[in-house]
C-alpha cells in the first residue's frame, strides 16, 4: 500500500511545472513530516536539488518526530538550509536571516540567497521547500500592512520563477480563514490532508488542472512509517 501510495505521490509530482506553487494545508493532527519525507526522496531519487527555508525553527520540529519514529533522518541532515528566525540549526545551514520584523530587509536578504542559490545549482530546476511559515503568518495577522508585505514579497514570487517549484507547507487551523485564502489565490495547486478513519489523505482542493479537484490518495500512516524505516536514507 505505502509503495504504491509513494509511486503515486511521485507520479503526481513529476507532473508538477517550474514555476508553479503548492501550497500543502495540514492540521496539527496530521503525520505531515511523513510526507516532508517523502519529498526529500522524491528530490534525491530523481536527482533534484531541493532547498528548504527554515522558518522559526519549522524543520526542527518536523526532524524530531521524524527521528522519534525512527526514520533515517539523512536526508535532512545533507539538504541545504535558509535559516530565517529561530535558534536550532537543522541541516546544512547555507544561511541564517535573524531579521524578520522588518519585512523589507527579510524581502532584500531572502531575494540576495535566491539569486546565489540559483548560481550554486547552476540555474538548474530546483525544489524550494517552506516550513515554519504558520508560525510568522500568525505573529503578522494583527498587523494587516506587514502580513501583505509578507505574502507579497515572499509568498507571491514562488510562483512563476522558471527553474523553481516552490511547496510551503501550512497548518490551516492555526491561522485565519482570510489570511489562508490570500495564500490558496496565490498557489497554483493546494493539497489538504487530513486523518479520516485511521487513514492519512491527501486531497486536491485546486490545481492547474480542473480534472484534478477533488481526487484523493490514502494510506495507514503506520504502513507508511514502516515503509520509510525500512527505505532508510535511500
Amino acid at each position: 500500500m505505502s509503495k504504491n501510495f509513494e509511486k503515486t505521490l511521485f507520479e503526481y509530482a513529476d507532473m508538477i511545472r517550474p514555476g508553479e506553487l503548492v501550497l500543502v494545508e495540514y492540521t496539527s493532527e496530521d503525520p505531515v513530516h511523513l510526507i516532508l519525507q517523502m519529498i526529500l526522496r522524491y528530490a534525491k531519487l530523481k536527482a533534484v536539488p531541493i532547498f528548504i527555508v527554515d522558518t522559526l525553527d519549522g524543520l526542527h520540529v518536523m526532524k524530531t518526530k521524524l527521528d522519534l519514529e525512527d526514520i533515517d533522518t539523512s536526508l535532512i541532515d545533507d539538504v541545504f538550509v535558509v535559516k530565517v528566525g529561530g535558534l536550532i540549526n537543522v541541516g546544512n545551514v547555507f544561511k541564517k536571516i535573524e531579521e524578520i520584523n522588518e519585512i523589507s530587509i527579510l524581502k532584500r536578504q531572502y531575494t540576495e540567497l535566491l539569486q546565489k542559490i540559483c548560481e550554486k545549482t547552476e540555474g538548474n530546476s530546483t525544489i524550494r521547500l517552506v516550513v515554519g511559515a504558520t508560525e510568522l503568518l500568525q505573529r503578522l495577522e494583527s498587523d494587516p500592512v506587514k502580513r501583505e508585505e509578507f505574502i507579497t514579497g515572499l509568498i507571491k514570487p514562488l510562483v512563476g520563477h522558471q527553474n523553481t517549484i516552490g511547496v510551503v507547507f501550512l497548518n490551516r487551523k492555526r491561522i485565519t480563514r482570510p489570511v489562508l485564502s490570500e495564500v490558496e489565490e496565490t498557489a497554483t495547486r493546494v493539497l489538504r490532508t487530513r486523518i479520516e478513519n485511521g487513514k492519512l489523505l491527501v486531497r486536491i482542493v485546486k490545481s492547474v488542472y480542473f480534472d484534478e479537484y477533488g481526487a484523493e490518495v490514502r494510506v495507514d500512516p503506520w504502513d507508511l512509517r514502516e515503509y520509510l524505516i525500512a527505505a532508510g536514507g535511500d
